[in-house]
């Protein structure tokens, strides 16, 4: 069902995180904030009230720059609110194939710095895709990990990045709707993005071609889907997620008809939403 859209109220100040209705239909809710870290701080906030809601959370984590300032506001909560996610199990979406969990870009190396080691869930609660066991047995590797989010209770929330190419996890354009945990190809957009982020310490040429990645129907059975995505590079591919067909071309456009997922931007994010925005 269609729900509308929700951007942020003129009439506030910038640094405020309240937002008003506004009469475009969407598949699902769009939060259009008016900077990255009102955006990151709601959806801190929300894992925060789940994870004091239940004695047991199960959560899904994305690792890339778009998530750091959720984690960061995680682990003030944790030292200065009290936060306790000790019954926090979690899973990360993907790893790349090929790089040694201790390399500084792996995505274990990002999940440890951004917050693991900063926060008390338990190391055995701590579950990131094994990029080696992934390699020697692919497909027996992805349905034991599948198996574990199951054993687990299945995902509470997951947390999910919005590729250039519209791509969520490592569920590169062309991925099936039902597809699983798995191996699968990079694609040329994902690899060049990585060369030219400083943050991932890729040289130009150097970016892994293979990863490891939970599949679309993987993600879809998590009972909360929250996609964060901020910048203008990114506009296009909101708008793809949003307006577009439900398409194996777009895969976060697969997202659609889940029956929670809510989708967070920045005002550079969202331009490609405004021409639509108060039509009738």
């Amino acid at each position: 069902m269609a729900v509308p859209l929700s951007m942020p109220s003129p009439s506030r100040s910038p640094g405020e995180s309240r937002v008003r209705l506004l009469p475009t239909e969407t598949p699902f809710p769009v939060h259009v904030t008016p900077d990255r870290p009102t955006a990151e701080r709601a959806v801190a906030c929300e894992i925060a009230e789940l994870v004091r809601s239940k004695s047991r959370t199960v959560l899904g984590f994305a690792t890339g720059s778009t998530m750091c300032g959720v984690y960061a506001e995680l682990v003030r909560l944790v030292r200065e609110e009290g936060l306790d996610l000790s019954g926090v199990v979690a899973f990360n979406l993907d790893e790349y194939l090929g790089i040694p969990a201790a390399d500084p870009r792996s995505f274990r190396s990002f999940m440890r710095h951004a917050l693991f080691d900063y926060v008390n869930v338990p190391e055995d609660a701590i579950h990131i895709p094994d990029p080696e066991l992934a390699r020697f047995d692919p497909a027996g590797y992805g349905l034991r990990y599948e198996e574990t989010i199951r054993a687990a209770g299945g995902l509470d929330l997951q947390l999910l990045g919005l590729g250039r190419n519209a791509h969520i996890a490592f569920n590169e354009p062309g991925s099936a709707a039902d597809s699983r945990t798995r191996v699968v190809e990079l694609d040329d957009v994902t690899r060049r993005v990585a060369e030219s982020n400083g943050t991932a310490g890729f040289a130009v040429g150097s970016a892994p071609t293979r990863a490891v990645t939970m599949g679309i129907a993987t993600i879809l059975e998590a009972r909360r889907l929250r996609v964060l995505a901020f910048g203008e590079e990114k506009a296009q591919a909101v708008a793809a997620t949003v307006f577009g067909p439900r398409t194996a071309d777009v895969p976060a456009s697969l997202l659609q008809g889940h029956a929670d997922v809510e989708v967070w931007v920045d005002t550079a994010a969202a331009a490609g939403l405004a021409p639509g925005v108060g039509e009738s």
